[in-house]
Formats: C-alpha cells, structure tokens, sequence
C-alpha cells in the first residue's frame, strides 16, 4: 500500500541529522508538510532508546491544527497507552516517568484526579506565591551578576527548578541541585553536552531513576512528618479508598520535575529571545506590560512551541483527512506545526503579542483528557518572571542562543544576555 509522505532527503524526520538543524529550517519543512501531505507516512525514528530493526513500524505525523485537535481529543480512538512519544521506550522505562501521560482510561482517570487535588483554588493561590518570591529573588540574583549572564543558567532554569523545589518541600543545598540536573538532562537524551557520553537509553534511565531515588526517600519523611507541600498532598490525597503508591508518586515527580522545569526554563528562554528579536514587539509590551503580557505569554507557547510533539496510537481502523490509519498505527501530533497552521492563525509565521484572534495554540496540548494538567502553574512562571525582568531591566537584550538537539523539546541549552543595571 502507498501511503502520503513527501519524498525528499530535507524532509526526511527520522534522521536524527534532520533535529540538528535549526528551528525554522524545520518550519519551513513542515510548512511543505502542511500544505502538500498534512497526513503523512515516515520509516522509524533513527533511535538510540531503543534502535529500529527490519520489524519496528513507521509512523503518521499529523500537520494541521485541526488534525491534531482530533486526534488529542479522541482518546478512544487515539490511545496514549502504548507510547506517547516519536520513539519507543522500553515499558519499564515509560513507567518510571511518564505517570499517567502514558496510560488510558479508567487507570488515567483515577490517577489524574487523586493528583488534581493537589492543584485545587486554595492551593493555587499558596503556589502563587511561592512563585512570586522566587522570581523576585531570582532576578535580584541575576542583576547582581553585573550587566551580563547566561540567561538559561543564571534565570531561567533556576526559576521552575527552584518553585518546583518549594512546591514539592525538597530540602536546601545538594538535593535541589540534584533534581534540577536530572530533570534537564532526563528530557535532552538525544543532546551530546547532556549524554556526557551515555547512550540515550542510559542517560534517560538513569536521570529518571537519580530522581526516583530521591522522591522514595522523601515521601518516606512526609509520611512521617507532613509538611504544607504538594509531595505531603500527594500522600494524603484519596479518593473512595484509593491513595497513590509510592511508585505512582515517584513516576508523577519524574513527570512534573522534566515536563515542568523544561517548558517552563524554554519557554522564558525563547521569550527574552523573541522578544529581543522583535523591538517592535518589546515596545509593544513595554507600552502596556500588565495589560499585555498575558497576551505575550500565549504568544511565546504558540510561536515557540517548548513540547514540539506527542504521539497516540490507533485502537481501530480509522480515517483521518480523508488518509486511510490502520489499527495500531502510530499517530504523532506535531504541536509546533499545528502552533504555525495558517488555517488557524492569521500570519501564522509572524510573532505577534497584540494577536487578535483567538489564540488557540497547542503549547499545552491539543485538548482532551491529556490536556496539560500544569497549563496554569506554567503560564503563572512565565508570566510573574516575564512581568519582573522587563519592569526592573526593559532594556534586557539576548544574544545568539545554542540550541538543544532534541526532537521532542525545543530547548535551548545556553543563552547570554546584557542590561543595564538600575541605579
């Protein structure tokens, strides 16, 4: 059977050689994706997590924005159970860290709503606060610097890490140090400076099993001395009976330290880049910062979306587009095509904080069940770090960002930036 793909040695995804390359050279190909084959087939992923034979199937990618919302918001259908991302993990691997991401309905449910209490509107607002105060302490701590940094080291990995440090009570010194290195490291396993010479199945499941040790030791300790944190909420939560084990715990800790440090970090990385890029825009901003900037933030998720993709597979024989899936196909939602779909926003390639149109992005997800649990807490980062740089330094400047090489996290490793510093 012929299936859709575009046949031509730029296009070709599966190559590792393909994710070197930078983010809008990708674009432009995934523009040719959107407009030619917007349902597409491609061979395996040249994969060191678990390396394809002449047995491993291909996959779909799936373009459009109206694809990708299909096919995240039809769980029966489209199913997370049997992988969620491009390449395959071993299952005991996906288990250790991707919680309930990688399961289905009821198992999803029931997991997802015992770990939803911890994010009820009371706790919110505690959460809010903790963000506050160590944005203020942070960016006191990067102008201290002088008139210079590596903006991703000095700020922006330190501001999830060091929240996601209160939010879980993890102690002072080596222990919040340890998480934060684990959890950059876990989601860059195809990136060589995070390797440091592992394989990229020895560098994921080994960064998943440093944080899985430390999380097993501190539920130990809440256990025995509650604290007001979410790892003491996680212990207590239950629902009908229900309480989490250790394992689901420590899986749901794996997940939130990654996904939550590694978005967040990207996501004020491409900001301060974005935003350097286009005066136009920091002007726009500067004119008007509380009023816009949660315009900003929507804009940053959907321009320089920070999760580029996530997988589902067919539990039946389906269509999509009209393109014919097979039960058991592949199916992978490229979040940061659909985030550039000109159906769906209007100069879609153009970044534009005023944007007027509903801003649909997908930087969360496409909807559904697996809609982004953490959409509020990362926007909420986002927004008071973006809110105290440019109220205190507005005439803060990047410089020329080192890209991670990362099929699933647009990341960037490393990031320099100058201010003038307030007198």
């Amino acid at each position: 059977m012929t299936r859709p793909t575009l046949d031509a040695p730029d296009a070709d995804i599966s190559a590792r050689a393909f994710w070197a390359q930078d983010y809008e050279i990708r674009e432009r190909v995934f523009q040719r994706f959107r407009e030619e084959c917007p349902i597409s087939w491609h061979r395996p992923y040249e994969s060191e997590l678990m390396p394809p034979d002449d047995g491993t199937p291909g996959f779909w990618s799936v373009w459009r924005h109206e694809e990708i919302r299909t096919v995240s918001r039809n769980a029966k259908v489209f199913c997370s159970g049997r992988g969620i991302l491009m390449e395959d993990f071993p299952e005991v691997v996906s288990q250790m860290s991707q919680s309930f991401l990688a399961m289905d309905d009821p198992e999803h449910a029931q997991l997802r709503s015992l770990v939803s209490q911890a994010f009820r509107p009371r706790r919110m607002r505690t959460i809010e606060e903790w963000v506050r105060g160590n944005v203020v302490e942070l960016v006191d701590e990067l102008l201290a610097t002088g008139e210079e940094a590596d903006f991703c080291e000095a700020f922006a990995k330190l501001v999830p890490g060091r929240i996601f440090a209160d939010f879980f009570g993890l102690p002072e010194g080596q222990t919040r140090h340890d998480v934060m290195d684990a959890a950059e490291k876990l989601l860059a396993w195809d990136d060589p400076e995070a390797a440091q010479g592992r394989s990229a199945l020895e560098t994921y499941g080994e960064e998943a099993q440093r944080l899985l040790d430390i999380c097993f030791e501190l539920i130990e300790e809440r256990r025995a001395t509650p604290g007001e944190d979410l790892l003491t909420w996680l212990v207590q939560a239950e629902i009908g009976g229900r309480t989490l084990e250790d394992w689901e715990i420590g899986s749901f800790f794996c997940l939130l330290a990654a996904a939550g440090n590694d978005t967040t970090r990207h996501s004020l990385a491409h900001g301060l880049s974005l935003l350097t890029r286009h005066p136009e825009q920091r002007a726009l901003l500067l004119e008007d910062l509380d009023g816009r900037l949660d315009g900003c933030v929507e804009e940053i998720m959907r321009y320089a979306t920070p999760v580029m993709q996530f997988r589902r597979t067919a539990t039946q024989d389906t269509q999509l587009g009209g393109v014919p899936i097979a039960a058991g196909d592949k199916v992978v939602m490229w979040y940061s095509s659909g985030n550039r779909d000109a159906s769906a926003f209007a100069d879609a390639g153009s970044f534009d904080i005023l944007r007027t149109d509903e801003n649909r992005h997908l930087g969360f997800g496409g909807g559904g069940p697996h809609y982004c649990m953490g959409a509020a807490f990362g926007r909420m980062m986002v927004k008071h770090s973006l809110r105290d740089i440019y109220t205190r330094v507005p005439d803060i400047a990047a410089g020329v960002p080192v890209f991670q090489v990362n099929n699933f996290i647009n990341g960037i490793a490393a990031m320099p930036a100058r201010w003038t510093p307030p007198v």
